[in-house]
Order: C-alpha cells, then sequence, then structure tokens
C-alpha cells in the first residue's frame, strides 16, 4: 500500500506540474549541471537514458538547442539521512516548464541517487510533440477559414515518433535514408527515423550554404550544399578527407 501511494502521487505530481514536457521532442542535457553535487553517480547518463526510452532526442551541444528544445537540469535536494533529487525542464526563455522530485530509501549514495532519479522519471510522459500542435487549435471563425484557405498551412504527420511537415525533406547516399528537419533560421539537423541522437547537426557558418557539423559520434567536421546535394566532409584516419553526398529523395 505504501509503495502504491508513492507512485500515485508520483503520477499526481506529473499532471501537475508535468503535463507539458511532452509538447516537445528534443531536450538538451549539458555536460555540467549547475548544482555541483549532481555531477556525481552517473545522473547525466542516467537522464538520457531514461529520456531517450520515452522517445525524447537528446542534444548535449548549446549549438544544437532552439525553442524547440527544453534544458534539463539535476539537483541533489537530498540530506545525510535521505537521497533526493529535483530535475527541473526549462524553455528557452528560462521558464521552468516542468520539475519531477524523486526519493530514494537506500542509503548508499550513488545507489541511492540513481534510485531517486528513476523514480522522478516514472512521472515523465512520452514525447508527444503532435499533441501539442493539435490543442492549440480552435474553432475557426467565418475569417479565419478564409485566411487558411487563402493560405493553407502544411500539415504535419509523424514516422517513427519524429515530427515532419507534408513536403519534408528527405535525402539519402545510398546507405542511409535520413529527413531533414529545421530547427531555426540558422539550423537544421539530419536526422535517422530510427535513431534518438541526430546523425548530423548542422549550424551556419558566415559563408553562405556553409556549414559547422557535429556528428553523432562527436566528430565536428563541415558540410554545404552542392548542386541540391548535401555534403558532408568526413576526416579519415591519415588526416585526409573523404566525403558523403546526401541527395534530395
Amino acid at each position: 500500500m505504501k509503495n502504491i501511494f508513492k507512485l500515485s502521487f508520483i503520477f499526481l505530481f506529473a499532471i501537475l506540474s508535468g503535463q507539458n514536457i511532452s509538447d516537445y521532442q528534443y531536450i538538451f542535457i549539458p555536460k555540467e549541471f549547475a548544482n555541483a553535487k549532481a555531477n556525481k553517480y552517473g545522473l547525466s547518463y542516467l537522464l538520457a537514458k531514461k529520456l531517450k526510452s520515452k522517445k525524447y532526442v537528446i542534444l548535449t551541444d548549446p549549438i544544437q538547442t532552439s525553442c524547440e528544445s527544453l534544458h534539463a537540469e539535476i539537483a541533489d535536494t537530498g540530506n545525510f539521512l535521505t537521497n533526493k533529487v529535483r530535475v527541473d525542464f526549462k524553455d528557452c526563455q528560462n521558464k521552468t516548464i516542468a520539475t519531477f522530485n524523486g526519493k530514494s530509501d537506500l542509503k548508499e549514495l550513488e545507489e541511492g541517487m540513481q534510485n531517486a532519479l528513476e523514480n522522478a522519471m516514472k512521472g515523465i510522459n512520452v514525447s508527444n510533440p503532435e499533441h501539442h500542435a493539435s490543442s492549440q487549435m480552435t474553432e475557426p471563425t467565418e475569417t479565419a477559414s478564409q485566411n487558411e484557405n487563402a493560405n493553407p498551412k502544411p500539415k504535419t504527420e509523424t514516422q517513427n515518433g519524429i515530427a515532419a511537415q507534408n513536403n519534408a525533406e528527405v535525402y539519402t547516399n545510398g546507405t542511409l535514408t535520413l529527413n531533414k528537419i529545421k530547427l531555426s533560421e540558422n539550423q537544421f539537423i539530419l536526422a535517422n527515423p530510427n535513431q534518438s541522437v541526430p546523425y548530423a547537426v548542422f549550424s551556419a557558418t558566415s559563408k553562405k550554404d556553409v556549414y559547422r557539423v557535429q556528428l553523432e559520434n562527436g566528430t565536428a567536421t563541415f558540410g554545404y550544399f552542392e548542386n541540391g546535394n548535401i555534403v558532408i566532409e568526413t576526416p579519415n584516419s591519415d588526416g585526409s578527407f573523404g566525403k558523403q553526398v546526401f541527395s534530395r529523395k
């Protein structure tokens, strides 16, 4: 009965304060949390693992973030008697969207802190960004309907959990097929629908159509558009460069 009460409290807390996190798909986890005590016990890795299991895409570089992503922070809120953690999710305006608290009866620090984080994560819903878009729809007025007919907006659909427009750009190099997803005016990603981490993140440089690129394995390189194709320079072990060419399907 005690455990049932604890779980009921966790889910009630999620309903009251965390219902909007599922409106997002991308979550940035910093290399170090602001609360220094939380930078231990493998909490960052565990947080990323739990979020990935709930269909969130994890961002690890600040240049990847935009107002389409949330910023995650963990704080150690326990004392010498109890292991406790607090997980905050903030938007690009630094507004707290959701807060989840967890505690553990385990006394050993590392095991107890990880258990507390797992308990906090039980209240987080699966990513469902298209739900947010549909919840914003209101009953159209006659004028609104006329405006929509005059300027129709592209509908959205999902492919294996990744939101895309009906005219989404799909690129392939013959082996990989990736979705090109725009994050902002100066940033886009190539994403494998079956992976939670973007295959490549493109950030604009001062030169038109040339981008800084971070690959999923952490490699930093460059990419550019050429004859309608997306080209990524790939460093070789001998110091030379090859290239991957992705053509639009």
